[in-house]
């Protein structure tokens, strides 16, 4: 079988890893990069097989692409997904946010429906062996009900990095957010993307499906580093990314905490030598090589159009007096509305 002739659109910092992916799916063939930049493309050390565009309409047309990895800033990323399926691109795989509207992302889920197209969205934690383990953990009832999630982390903003913490609390739970209150933090320095993005932390809480609640805590200018929290009745799990230190605290169901008799706990550091720590590359190789066979895959185009409602409906609820907003009561005009994040 042929390799499939891949495009990667954007030659940024995450272009760039995907150009690392790539080479490492058998199922796959570079066969062009796209930038707006022509001083961007002339600096890359690529293959000479290799074109470079500095249009994407020409890139899809000179290779009549089987698959594009979309990795520009948020706003394009709806009309480059419609314009690859348009050209006959049936495997996608779209950087995060998914879209800068829900519509937009209901659009691209509806035509790669359409289209018989992949559509997968880059939440790479669904294929970190950490989450994968914790997942499956909480999934198997051993730690007993899971009741809280908590995920706390620096940076800019509800957009470029919340919408990869609201995807791993549905992906950890195993649950759909039902409701959302939020509070949007002001802008607390410049969006390093340019003036034209406005993407400020802020608190959400999430309501789940089966009762689980979670919030995400994403500080602009907080110190970090990112760390989650998973409290469950049987069981309490700390992780940290930075250090790769996951910590387990079992409860002992067999003793029942009274006066005098404390509650009996079981700590375990990096299970089966389980590290936090994460390999970005290797995750996307993953997702890359999802998309490349027929397996289903671990992060779809419904859940980008998850995330990115859980984010439209914390704006929402942010000014309407933090009310709890219903994702699926989301009125048509906060479904449309755009947000300019990164």
């Amino acid at each position: 079988m042929e390799p499939l002739k891949t495009v990667i659109v954007g030659m940024g910092p995450h272009g760039l890893r995907l150009v690392q992916a790539v080479s490492g799916v058998q199922q796959l063939a570079l066969s062009a990069v796209v930038d707006r930049s022509p001083q961007a493309l002339s600096s890359l050390n690529l293959p000479e097989a290799v074109a470079r565009f500095t249009s994407t309409e020409q890139a899809l047309e000179a290779c009549k692409a089987d698959v594009v990895c979309i990795a520009t800033n948020g706003p394009s990323h709806a009309s480059l997904a419609l314009q690859a399926m348009a050209a006959g691109a049936r495997r996608l795989l779209v950087e995060k946010p998914m879209a800068c509207s829900v519509r937009d992302c209901e659009r691209m889920v509806a035509t790669a429906e359409a289209t018989g197209t992949r559509l997968s969205v880059d939440h790479p934690r669904r294929v970190s062996p950490v989450y994968r383990f914790l997942r499956e953990r909480i999934a198997s009832g051993d730690w007993g009900n899971l009741r809280f999630i908590n995920v706390q982390r620096p940076g800019i903003g509800l957009g470029c990095l919340g919408t990869h913490s609201f995807d791993l609390v549905r992906y950890l739970a195993g649950q759909e957010v039902t409701r959302v209150t939020g509070w949007v933090d002001p802008i607390r320095g410049a969006n390093p993307r340019g003036a034209e993005f406005a993407d400020p932390g802020g608190l959400v809480v999430m309501e789940l499906a089966a009762g689980t609640r979670a919030s995400v805590v994403q500080i602009e200018d907080g110190a970090g580093p990112m760390s989650v929290e998973l409290d469950l009745t049987l069981a309490r799990v700390r992780l940290d990314e930075k250090s790769g230190e996951l910590e387990i605290n079992e409860r002992d169901p067999s003793v029942v905490p009274k006066p005098n008799q404390p509650a009996k706990y079981r700590t375990v550091l990096n299970p089966n030598g389980i590290s936090a720590k994460r390999s970005l590359v290797s995750e996307l190789t993953s997702l890359l090589q999802e998309l490349a066979a027929t397996d289903a895959l671990s992060a779809t185009g419904t859940d980008g159009l998850a995330s990115l409602t859980v984010m439209a409906a914390a704006y929402v609820s942010h000014e309407r007096g933090n009310v709890p907003i219903s994702c699926a009561d989301l009125d048509d005009a906060s479904r449309a509305r755009v947000f300019p994040v990164t």
